[in-house]
């Protein structure tokens, strides 16, 4: 005879299942709670740039300083791309944005630079932006018209830089007995240069050039130093002449230049150049004046140990080269974009930026105690210059075709010194990126 099993009621079955889900659901929240604990939401905030010499590292970080005091709940993640004007930065964001792996913002040179990005719709127009802040009536016509293309603002500029100026070392200036206004014109100069080649400095001038952007700087002021008509003509690709005297003209000065720069230029950044200076190694070099902050973390005092003019044949010419940030299509974090353009674009985040980076604010309500005397002296210029004149070099002036082209030129003439190859080859680099010049420039001033 069998014995009978034990029989389970209905409603205990129902209270055990009741209770095994609610141990399964209260597991199941408990560890997606865990695990939002450990991995909650990013609030974060990623810009590139190239700003990684030592004077510039001060200025940006004094910028995200500006950013993260006004909100401190968003962590900014800064990707620094070493590499001189952006020469590296620029082929890497081009891959990143075309593959649809844009940071929330990056540093880009107001003006041609913008163009291509903005023909492949990689950029969103900001136009309410501009509005809402009232940037335009902050920002001058020049640099307005600089931001604007198509109908629509692309991007919040963060400064001006003035790239037509020689920095010189004071104390061997005195030293030798040579009056800064003397260096006015490329005699002057080359006269200067020649005397303290005879007092035994050998390459009284200090160049860099591992960039090969270094030597074309230098050019691009020549060619300024030729007259605005000429240069105007340049950047909207109206020459046509490689016997045109004026560019003939600039590769003879460029070729006696060289006859005083250092021989290592070919190895050397900018920034290295500008530290030779500071050293005494060298008197002079020509770069924009993202080199006073150089001067700045080094210790040096304004007209004391350093001066600074216009490159010979420029006085009353301000070559603009200006930094600006914009809104890429496709940013992972775009409330947190837009919070870093107003900062960027802000009085409070420009007058913490701009005078550590030796640049002058874009803004023309800046509060000018808050710069150095060089600053104070190149606001003044800028406001009473005769002519603006934006940079070639620096992505502003002409298609990106013929600035590639221009740097390749600058770097093969430096070390050939042929001019006919030299003015031969602008003319044809012209002409290549002929279709590419949609803007007419008619240089003023502001």
């Amino acid at each position: 005879m069998g014995s009978a099993k034990p029989r389970i009621s209905t409603p205990l079955i129902l209270a055990i299942a009741v209770v095994v889900t609610a141990l399964v659901v209260g597991l199941v929240a408990y560890y997606l709670g865990a695990a939002a604990a450990v991995k909650p939401k990013a609030n974060l905030l990623e810009i590139y740039h190239w700003w990684t010499s030592g004077g510039e590292k001060a200025a940006i970080d004094a910028l995200v300083k500006v950013f993260q005091e006004k909100y401190p709940d968003v962590g900014v993640i800064q990707s620094p791309v070493a590499g001189g004007a952006g020469y590296v930065m620029k082929a890497v964001m081009k891959a990143m944005v075309a593959a649809g792996e844009a940071p929330d913002a990056f540093q880009m040179h107001l003006g041609y630079e913008m163009k291509p990005y903005i023909d492949a719709g990689y950029l969103e127009p900001i136009d309410d932006l501009w509005k809402s802040e009232g940037w335009e009536q902050v920002f001058p016509p020049v640099i307005r018209d600089m931001a604007y293309w198509n109908g629509h603002y692309y991007a919040v500029p963060v400064n001006i830089h003035r790239a037509n100026v020689l920095w010189y070392n004071k104390r061997i200036l005195d030293q030798y007995g040579i009056d800064p206004n003397t260096l006015k014109t490329w005699d002057g100069f080359f006269a200067a240069c020649e005397k303290l080649r005879a007092a035994g400095l050998r390459y009284p001038i200090a160049m860099g050039g591992i960039g090969k952007w270094e030597i074309a700087h230098t050019i691009e002021q020549i060619f300024l130093s030729q007259g605005i008509d000429f240069y105007q003509d340049l950047i909207n690709g109206k020459l046509a002449d490689p016997n045109d005297p004026r560019l003939v003209r600039s590769f003879e000065i460029m070729r006696r230049y060289m006859e005083y720069v250092n021989p290592d230029y070919a190895s050397l950044t900018w920034d290295q150049a500008v530290a030779k200076v500071i050293r005494g190694e060298a008197a002079f070099t020509i770069m924009g004046d993202w080199a006073n902050g150089e001067f700045y973390v080094a210790g040096k005092v304004f007209n004391v140990d350093y001066g600074a003019i216009p490159s010979p044949g420029t006085e009353g010419i301000y070559m603009i080269v200006s930094d600006s940030f914009q809104l890429p299509k496709g940013a992972k974090h775009p409330e947190n974009a837009i919070k870093w353009l107003k900062v960027v674009g802000s009085r409070e985040g420009q007058d913490a930026f701009n005078p550590i980076k030796g640049s002058i604010p874009a803004r023309v309500d800046a509060d000018i105690t808050k710069y150095g005397p060089y600053q104070r002296k190149a606001i003044e210029d800028f406001r009473t210059a005769k002519y603006m004149a934006p940079s070639i070099v620096h992505g502003s002036g002409a298609p990106e075709k013929f600035a590639s082209a221009f740097n390749d030129i600058a770097s093969d003439f430096a070390t050939t010194r042929d001019v006919t190859k030299a003015c031969r080859a602008i003319i044809d680099a012209i002409n290549a990126a002929k279709a590419d010049y949609t803007k007419t420039w008619r240089l003023t001033g502001g």
